[in-house]
């Protein structure tokens, strides 16, 4: 990839973004927005609860 491609890149993807935020009609139904976010957090958390050692009560 040259330094060319990847400013093509960036800039289709700033377009991109841009696009979608202008947009008045979401591309993606917020249902389904939500369903990703609530599985997002349920996979962030079982990493979280992996890493945590448990708490002593001591």
């Amino acid at each position: 990839m040259t330094i060319t491609d990847f400013s093509d890149e960036q800039a289709a993807k700033r377009a991109a973004i841009r696009k979608g935020r202008n947009s008045t009609k979401p591309a993606v139904p917020a249902d389904q927005v939500l369903a990703l976010l609530d599985a997002d957090l349920a996979r962030i958390q079982a990493a979280i609860d992996a890493l945590s050692p448990p708490h002593s009560t001591d």
